[in-house]
């Protein structure tokens, strides 16, 4: 008769919540800490520096915490750092930070990535958004709150997808994607991904006051009925005295114009970039600061 020797094997130096629950075959590291409530289904593997919260649910074959895919990355400790109440579908792959990127990979909380979601090195992604199949993150990707990419869509290095933005399925983002607005286009072979108009569920979602509802509305019209002559157009808005989620679109659009590709954090390659300097534990952040550069 067979003998199975080990079932799952968790490093004695890990950090796990006594009632985390731990399927059969996963392999947890030494330098893992995982959470209260926190599930893992089979065949998960969490490795490297992860930090894991609470009340997350792990699906099968799900790799966690595993070396950049990047050339220049020097080998030095850096993270994985997983919220709350996130729901990881089967076979997601997030990797470790590098040192030229902020030394961090952020997943926040009350998150979906579906079936084969691809986080690469350095990506961020805040709150309530939800990422289809296959969809895949290439390095220094932010993915601001509430925003939805569709199945196989996916979004080049130092891009960043607006709060409440839509991109639709099977989309290239090569540039910064608005907020409140869908993004994609019906003839790919012809016509290049842009801004379709607005995103109805996300402009809900964001459950704005009635007169900011209105003001958003009316700056999305003013600045993507035809996106000739942007520049103009965001000042003449914020020289209206637009607040609230306008002047913030208006703001997003202004750096994404002084980005370079129109993709604001390329500012950013080779540099800490804020994000890090605001998840970043505080002690980890002080270590690195102090390193030899």
């Amino acid at each position: 008769m067979t003998h199975l020797a080990v079932v799952r094997e968790i490093s004695p130096s890990a950090q796990v919540a006594p009632d985390a629950e731990i399927g059969p075959f996963c392999c947890i590291g030494p330098k893992v800490t995982i959470g209260p409530g926190t599930v893992l289904r089979r065949r998960v593997c969490v490795e490297g520096h992860a930090i894991i919260g609470s009340l997350n649910v792990i699906e099968e074959g799900c790799v966690l915490g595993a070396a950049p895919q990047d050339l220049k990355y020097g080998g030095r400790p850096t993270l994985l750092i997983i919220g709350h109440r996130n729901y990881l579908g089967p076979r997601v792959t997030a990797h470790i930070g590098t040192e030229n990127g902020g030394y961090l990979t952020r997943i926040g909380d009350d998150n979906a990535l579906l079936d084969g979601c691809h986080i690469a090195h350095d990506c961020y992604i805040d709150n309530h958004a939800r990422l289809g199949r296959q969809v895949l993150l290439a390095g220094h990707v932010l993915v601001q709150t509430g925003a939805v990419m569709e199945d196989q869509s996916a979004a080049h290095h130092f891009t960043t997808i607006g709060r409440h933005a839509r991109v639709l399925a099977r989309t290239p983002v090569r540039r910064d994607v608005p907020p409140y607005t869908v993004f994609g286009s019906e003839d790919y072979e012809n016509q290049p991904p842009a801004v379709q108009g607005a995103h109805e569920e996300g402009i809900r979602a964001a459950a704005l006051s009635a007169a900011e509802e209105k003001e958003l509305r009316q700056a999305l019209r003013e600045l993507f009925d035809d996106e000739e002559a942007l520049q103009t157009k965001i000042e003449q808005l914020v020289n209206l005295g637009v607040e609230g989620q306008a002047l913030e679109l208006c703001q997003f659009c202004q750096r994404s114009l002084q980005g370079v590709y129109g993709r604001y954090h390329e500012l950013f390659r080779g540099k800490m970039p804020p994000q890090a300097e605001k998840y970043l534990p505080a002690e980890i952040l002080a270590a690195i600061r102090r390193q030899p550069a």
